[in-house]
């Protein structure tokens, strides 16, 4: 996993670049590594917040600087899903307080379709199950709750770190040390070396723009979908851009709130009628707390013509009745993309994107927000161990395998849901690709020649000629029209293929191909299957790259102990450590004696996990005495929900024969399903080959 001379060369090339944009050529030089932060994060959204806490827990230190003054509270992402929410479950409770915090799930399990929010119903759609609040795959549910909310418990966590804000308008601009947060800092220049990063950015303070630089071991760009870092690095971003334009609005009503809770609660609203069309984001009924998105055709339409007053009477228009209490807080103009940067590293590894800087999607299914927070729950742990000393600095090539893979298959799975959310106004005989065509056609033709003005009424003439498709006259089951697309449009919400909420099977079911792994059939790991933009449901397995298989277990010799946790606990977020799962058969305890004998020869932290089966209480010492003389290692069983309940082994698809070698991300990083002639020799490559260091 070293680094070859060719990709020497390209890295010594990519510095030189950032280097002559940076203002004076600076190179890295060093005199204290007191001075030198080893991990310096941009972006202080959910995922350079969520990267900052698990450093913070693995020993690493770590500093965030944030180019906006104060955080945003508009709504933004909302839809946390139940791979997040493992994450979120093994820091301090965070993942129990949002499930307190979030609305009850009542409120928002739906989507609902209908010609105004007090009009007629098209038709609904319920996305959770009851397998989604059993608990049998996974410890958590899914929550829905507004990014600002989750920034702002992120924050408080991270006080009980030791982290403070600073402001350097206030004065507070010394020295950047660990666990502090920068406000209002702009990233301006990036000069990469080999060993380390010196980055430049402009602060305001008292009344005057200055400059600092900062030096790091490694820098993370979590600064969004327009990064700062990213663009430094003149990283481009593949895929498709600009699927859609649209306008954000942001606004409170509680007198809307509480209505759609006594008369059609719901998540998403899709409101179809012939003086508007919109999609309304409940993301807090109770709060009356709501974001509404139309679409935007610019140049024709301005974005000043979106006016308080203007966006007050298209939601008038769309809820079919006036409110007396809406309050338009933000109107923001954003853009759909769906794209993967071509690279996630940079200048020897020690440049690395995450989250929006290095994919962005279609907010279809809640990919964005969600696949950030994993790619720092997977990066966190390899910073760490090459901070630490226990891996190479090669291991950080595995990221960007790893994640990126995940970003393209994301990509590919939010496009499809995008475009099963397009069949709807589609089968209304609204559909969104024709009125795209016919915005590129006025900017490709007429466009440079008509004034705006008359541009303007054309596109508005053209859309009300569509828009009147949904009239009362068009859209009722007499006109057979209008029959024959309401049929159409049952037939969508019957068979699934509307715009989906949960993927299981993507969502806990993902797994790496390739990466700090160990591969066991080339031809099985290569296979892809291509999203379908369905759900499907998560099955488990124990396959290298996937993650980590959730079963209910309690401590096996602690008798006075009732608490039960899940196998994912026993990962330790607070130290990068291996866990090896056998169980207490001769040939396991052999096996993980010359695991433990490998790791520590070369310093790579392992815990042994010895799985008993359901009511096994005569095993006292066993595992003791297999294991002397060594300690890390803990005797759990079986917590099974029923007598017919499968067993952790067959869950894994597995015999208790095998052995299950997982990361410090839950992920599965080896496992053997039969007897090794050589346990050591074999620990030794799969060290290797997993960590990077030589152990051959």
């Amino acid at each position: 996993m070293g680094i070859s001379g060719r990709r020497r060369s390209n890295w010594v090339g990519l510095c030189n670049i950032v280097r002559r944009q940076s203002f004076n050529g600076r190179t890295f030089s060093v005199k204290s590594e007191d001075c030198v932060l080893p991990v310096l994060i941009i972006g202080a959204g959910p995922v350079g917040l969520v990267l900052s806490i698990l450093l913070t827990k693995l020993g690493v230190k770590c500093a965030i600087l944030e180019k906006n003054k104060v955080f945003s509270t508009h709504p933004q992402a909302h839809f946390i899903n139940n791979r997040s929410m493992e994450v979120f479950h093994k820091l301090d409770g965070l993942g129990d307080e949002i499930l307190r915090s979030q609305p009850p799930v009542e409120f928002w399990r739906k989507f609902i379709y209908c010609t105004s929010l007090t009009g007629p119903i098209l038709g609904a759609v319920d996305h959770m199950q009851p397998q989604d609040f059993d608990q049998i795959v996974s410890p958590v549910s899914v929550a829905h709750f507004s990014q600002y909310k989750l920034s702002r418990l992120l924050l408080k966590h991270l006080e009980k770190l030791g982290f403070r804000m600073m402001n350097s308008e206030k004065g507070e601009h010394g020295s950047i040390g660990e666990r502090e947060i920068f406000m209002g800092h702009e990233c301006i220049a990036i000069n990469g070396a080999e060993h380390g990063v010196t980055v430049t950015a402009s602060f305001l303070t008292q009344g005057k723009y200055i400059t600092r630089d900062i030096q790091c071991h490694f820098l993370v760009g979590t600064d969004g979908a327009g990064s700062s870092v990213r663009k430094s690095l003149g990283i481009n971003m593949r895929g498709e851009k600009d699927l859609q334009k649209l306008v954000s609005v942001h606004f409170l009503s509680q007198e809307l709130g509480q209505y759609l809770i006594k008369e059609r609660p719901g998540m998403l609203f899709f409101i179809f009628n012939k003086d508007a069309i919109g999609v309304l984001v409940a993301h807090d009924l109770k709060q009356g707390e709501f974001v509404l998105q139309v679409p935007f055709y610019p140049p024709q339409q301005k974005l000043e013509d979106f006016s308080y007053e203007m966006c007050k009477r298209l939601i008038f228009k769309l809820v079919g009745l006036e409110l007396a209490d809406v309050n338009v807080m933000d109107i923001k103009p954003w853009v759909m993309h769906a794209e993967v940067a071509e690279k996630f590293l940079s200048c020897n590894n020690r440049i690395i994107l995450a989250g929006d800087a290095a994919h962005r999607f279609p907010p279809a299914g809640g990919f964005g927000m969600n696949t950030g927070i994993q790619d720092a729950h997977n990066l966190a742990w390899k910073l760490a161990s090459v901070i630490k000393g226990v891996s190479s600095i090669s291991i950080l090539n595995s990221y960007e395998l790893e994640r990126s893979q995940i970003a393209q298959f994301n990509t590919e799975l939010s496009v499809e849901n995008f475009k099963a959310a397009m069949r709807v106004p589609a089968a209304l005989g609204l559909d969104p690709t024709v009125a795209n065509a016919v915005h590129r056609a006025l900017n490709d033709t007429v466009g440079s020649i008509l004034p705006s003005v008359l541009q303007r009424t054309i596109l508005d003439g053209i859309f009300s000629i569509g828009r009147a498709q949904l009239s009362d006259f068009v859209l009722n089951e007499n006109n057979p029209l209008g029959s024959a697309r309401l049929s159409k449009l049952r037939q969508i919400f019957e068979e699934g293929q509307s715009l989906q909420l949960q993927f299981p099977a993507e969502d806990l079911g993902f797994r790496y191909r390739k990466g700090a792994l160990v591969s066991e059939d080339d031809n099985v790991l290569n296979a892809h299957e291509a999203p379908t933009g369905r759900r499907r449901d998560y099955i488990p397995c124990s396959e290298p790259g996937s993650r980590f298989p959730h079963m209910n277990v309690k401590l096996l010799f602690n008798p006075s102990s009732k608490e039960i946790f899940s196998t994912l606990d026993l990962v330790s977020v607070d130290k990068v450590e291996f866990v090896l799962i056998i169980a207490p058969l001769k040939e396991s305890y052999c096996l993980a004696r010359a695991a433990l004998e490998v790791a520590n020869n070369f310093k790579v932290p392992l815990k042994v996990c010895v799985m008993w089966p359901k009511e096994s209480m005569n095993g006292t010492g066993r595992s003791e005495a297999a294991l002397t003389p060594w300690e890390n290692f803990e005797d759990v069983v079986e917590v099974k929900s029923s007598s017919d309940s499968p067993s952790w082994w067959d869950i894994c698809q597995m015999t208790d024969r095998g052995a299950i070698l997982v990361r410090p991300d839950e992920h599965v990083a080896w496992r053997t399903k039969s007897r090794i002639a050589d346990p050591i020799m074999k620990m030794k490559n799969v060290f290797h080959i997993v960590t990077g260091v030589d152990c051959i």
